[in-house]
């Protein structure tokens, strides 16, 4: 159902048809009031424990009436994972499971497994304790607020198999350097351009919402480095990831042929970090990254060299 109505948007779009984006707002409401009442009559056991996916993802009390249906539409998929990891943290959710909508719970029966944790690494936590404790596995983050097209996972598993050491997207930023007086400076976030890749490389920047595949085996312990991680890019994940990936020569492949954001859920649009992450008057993103690439010298200068030679190549 997600998959039919997003693909007919993607069409349009790569077609250049000039009401694909009317299109798109009418299908996202379609989504948003039919799927959760098809998977309420259909939704049948959503894992495969022999699977060597899991998927992770997180929320807060502002949006744990509505997460449960990005979950089911992840127990919905044409490659079934293991489990659905939700990871909450104790000090939003004080009483537990007591705190919890009946309707994410009813999905443990489903395979959703909900784990409660003493911290609380805000957006971080979708990617880090399943990080330490499924090394063996590929691990798909996801954003709390998304329906999932039901082929979501099996396209980033293939294509992580055939880039085993890349990390595997949907959507993608192109990180911009510019020329200030002879050096090379990153230019603002809010000007990193979607873009396509025809193979994994290092400028492109994951960008999480549609889904992003990881190898945690690929990840050396720093990327656990919670002291640095909170001085640097709290609430930036993203951007604390790329930096990870970069210091252990990890690339990115977008694998996507239409960069289209997956339809959101409409009731969640009034909350999230990406307000204030990319706000022309406090961009945490350009901040974060500035404080990251001063932690981080080398990976700054990867870029840099990387940038040059991406600059030669299309000069040729």
């Amino acid at each position: 159902m997600i998959k039919k109505l997003y693909t007919s948007v993607q069409s349009l779009k790569a077609k250049n048809k000039k009401y694909w984006s009317f299109v798109y707002k009418i299908n996202k409401v379609l989504v948003n009031i039919l799927f959760p009442i098809y998977i309420r009559i259909r939704l049948v056991n959503g894992v495969d424990e022999n699977s060597d996916v899991v998927i992770s993802l997180t929320t807060y009390p502002a949006r744990v009436k509505t997460v449960w249906v990005t979950i089911a539409s992840l127990l919905n998929q044409t490659y079934k994972p293991a489990k659905v990891l939700l990871y909450l943290s104790k000090e939003q959710f004080v009483a537990g499971f007591e705190d919890l909508p009946s309707n994410l719970k009813q999905l443990q029966s489903k395979g959703l497994e909900i784990v409660f944790v003493e911290d609380d690494l805000k957006p971080h936590k979708k990617y880090f304790y399943a990080f330490k404790d499924y090394r063996d596995k590929l691990v798909m983050t996801a954003d709390d607020d998304i329906f999932y097209p039901e082929n979501a996972v099996e396209n980033l598993v293939s294509a992580s198999k055939n880039n085993p050491g890349a990390v595997i997207c949907c959507r993608s930023h192109k990180i911009k350097l510019e020329n200030n007086n002879g050096e090379k400076i990153f230019a603002p976030y809010n000007t990193w351009e979607n873009n396509f890749t025809d193979g994994p490389d290092m400028l492109s920047l994951a960008v999480g919402c549609n889904g992003v595949m990881y190898r945690p085996a690929l990840f050396d312990e720093e990327i656990f480095n919670t002291d640095n991680m909170r001085q640097t890019a709290l609430f930036t994940d993203d951007l604390w990831l790329k930096t990870m990936e970069i210091t252990n020569n990890i690339k990115t492949y977008n694998c996507s042929a239409e960069p289209l954001v997956y339809f959101n859920n409409i009731f969640t649009m009034s909350t999230g970090l990406w307000h204030v992450n990319t706000d022309e008057g406090e961009n945490r993103n350009d901040s974060s990254w500035k404080k990251l690439m001063e932690l981080y010298p080398e990976v700054r200068a990867k870029l840099i060299n990387e940038e040059a030679s991406d600059g030669e190549y299309s000069e040729q």
